[in-house]
């Protein structure tokens, strides 16, 4: 292999592995929970070949606790990253106000909690 196509090898490789590696992610995650409902399934079809009663739980996936907690950790998550990219941008002289955006979005999910938790109470 002569040096122009070993350099041109390497930016087909990085493309491929950039674009590759969240498919293979997303497959692998698709590919056991697929796995886990078909155990599920499976065990339930053996429970009911038995004549056994089917616990609710098998039926029904479980619920969350309280799903507007999720809006509450995802808003001061997004915030904190907001900031921690504004200052780590600062630091290396680089464009700083990219923090604004995941920043404010965490703010608009704060906004929208409070909303929820209002409206709720």
């Amino acid at each position: 292999m002569d040096k122009n196509s070993a350099a041109a090898l390497i930016p087909i490789v990085g493309m491929l592995v950039t674009f590759a590696l969240p498919l293979l992610l997303v497959a692998i995650i698709l590919y056991y929970k697929h796995r886990r409902q078909r155990m599920t399934h499976d065990t339930i079809v053996r429970l009911a070949e038995k004549g056994l009663p089917i616990p609710p739980e098998l039926l029904e996936p479980p619920a969350r606790q309280n799903p507007s907690d999720a809006g509450l950790r995802g808003g001061l998550v997004l915030v904190a990253l907001g900031i921690a990219l504004g200052i780590f941008l600062r630091e290396v002289n680089g464009p700083w106000s990219i923090g604004f955006i995941p920043g404010l979005m965490g703010v608009a999910l704060l906004i929208a909690w409070k909303i929820e938790t209002r409206a709720k109470g």
